[in-house]
């Protein structure tokens, strides 16, 4: 995933929107993982599935909610970013999420 997340970004920002701490940042960074737009509950005062929570992610990465693909593991996040517009798709595992990326356009080598 760590690799599949360096593809993606090459061609595109990504970002994580998550209901848990401050401590997202420097859990990420022990963990090697990069992100252009790191988005915790704590920082931004909404938990997801507010709808307020998807439309501010959307408006701090400065990309339109229709524009933006967003995929979750759970069903009700899912249909939450849905509602407010966002190309929401439900995370499965990583060969289905390369192949749903390939769909949109990315060309991704991996996965």
């Amino acid at each position: 995933m760590i690799d599949l997340l360096t593809q993606i970004r090459r061609h595109l920002p990504v970002g994580v929107l998550s209901n848990c701490t401050d401590a997202l940042r420097t859990d990420l960074q022990h963990h090697g993982i990069t992100f252009d737009h790191v988005l915790p509950s704590a920082e931004l005062g909404i938990d997801k599935p507010s709808p307020h929570a998807y439309r501010h992610a959307a408006e701090r990465m400065g990309i339109p909610a229709r524009a933006m693909a967003y995929f979750d593991d759970e069903p009700t996040f899912v249909h939450a970013a849905q509602t407010v517009g966002l190309q929401a798709h439900l995370f499965t595992g990583p060969a289905e999420f390369t192949a749903r990326l390939r769909t949109l356009g990315l060309p991704l080598t991996s996965g």
